[in-house]
């Protein structure tokens, strides 16, 4: 549904155009350009529909409060880790990284705090500002249940629409899931009221210019349904369409579960660019590091 400028003085805040002529076509306002898309527009359940960073960072921070003071404690010994020789401590994955949170600690020590890589998904829907080392503009947040992770997806759907003023889509996959099964399965049956196929399920997201896919682990185990977001994936991927995608697992789950549907379907180039995306945990940012260099 397009919205337009409440002061537009053609539209009238519709977002159509309208012609005396009936038979003349109706027409977008250039005005909607300027209009972010609400929450009901983005497909956002009412769970989410307030959710923006501001009330994120309140609600996280009051979650870890307890554990902060700990964990900033532990500042000092992961800059030291970072000043000892190479030959002494070894190659250090993700070292480039870790200078960069320990940069940002000392301009705001909550970084520290936030999730882990939150703040670069952060600076990407706000400002625009992130750079994809694999190319393609694809975010994977993962965490256990309850931890926040789809609230922080709707919240960078609000941003980078807003930052925008294009559209954009969340979707429950495990809603999606059961409606491409009922698509194959019961097509004549109650479970498909709206005889919609396949396509018509999985065409309206191919496009939209940002898509959050919400719970990708619960994705069915019907080959079938593999088959048809993975092809979702290769269209947006093709287009440079920015995804997001929410999880209990990182990407590397999807190897060690057996007999994932994805893994099926023996499409090792579409594995490989969910492994490559930017990844966003449900930790604070400094607690895999001082894990790290606890286990030595």
């Amino acid at each position: 549904m397009l919205k337009g400028r409440p002061d537009c003085p053609r539209c009238q805040g519709q977002g159509l155009i309208f012609d005396p002529d009936p038979q003349k076509p109706v027409m977008v306002c250039g005005c909607t350009a300027d209009v972010a898309p609400d929450a009901e527009t983005l497909g956002l359940p009412a769970r989410y529909r307030e959710a923006d960073f501001a009330r994120f960072w309140k609600w996280w921070n009051n979650i870890q409060a307890s554990h902060a003071r700990a964990l900033l404690d532990r500042v000092a010994d992961l800059e030291d880790l970072l000043a000892r020789p190479a030959d002494e401590v070894g190659e250090l994955e993700g070292r480039e990284d870790l200078v960069k949170l320990l940069a940002a600690l000392k301009r705001r020590p909550e970084h520290g705090i936030r999730p882990a890589g939150a703040e670069w998904l952060f600076q990407w829907a706000s400002n625009g500002k992130h750079k994809f080392r694999h190319g393609w503009e694809l975010w994977w947040i993962h965490g256990p249940a309850q931890s926040g992770r789809s609230t922080l997806a709707a919240a960078a759907l609000r941003a980078w629409t807003e930052r925008t003023g294009k559209g954009g889509r969340f979707v429950s996959v495990r809603t999606l899931s059961q409606a491409i099964k009922d698509a194959y399965y019961d097509i004549r049956s109650f479970q498909n009221q709206a005889f919609q196929s396949v396509r018509d399920l999985v065409e309206p997201l191919q496009d939209p210019p940002l898509l959050v896919l919400d719970d990708w682990d619960r994705m069915d185990t019907d080959i079938r349904v593999a088959a048809a977001l993975a092809q979702l994936l290769d269209h947006r991927y093709s287009e440079e369409l920015p995804t997001i995608l929410t999880s209990l697992g990182p990407p590397e789950a999807m190897d060690r579960r057996e007999n994932h549907p994805l893994a099926r379907l023996e499409d090792g180039s579409l594995l490989e660019r969910l492994r490559g995306a930017e990844r966003v945990e449900m930790v604070p940012a400094l607690k895999p590091w001082i894990e790290r260099m606890e286990r030595g």
